[in-house]
């Protein structure tokens, strides 16, 4: 057994293990894409309607998203 070991080339070890790891990570991320697809395109339609109907760039989007703790608790604080 030992000798079947050493007499295989790691470096084709270290590809095949790597195609493989590659492949199964498509897969996950193919099936996870599958099942969000409809978050996914109501996010794009989201920010498409933003930028295109009002005006509002995605970083100004995400800007808010950063900030939205801070107004909630500003929010929170005014309505108790």
């Amino acid at each position: 057994m030992s000798a079947l070991i050493n007499s295989i080339d790691p470096q084709t070890v270290l590809v095949v293990a790597a195609i493989t790891v590659v492949f199964l990570g498509l897969r996950v991320l193919f099936k996870l894409l599958a099942l969000e697809s409809g978050t996914i395109v109501a996010i794009v339609a989201i920010i498409l309607l933003l930028k295109y109907g009002f005006h509002i760039s995605p970083q100004q989007l995400w800007f808010e998203i950063g900030h939205l703790p801070q107004e909630i608790s500003r929010l929170v604080s005014a309505l108790g």
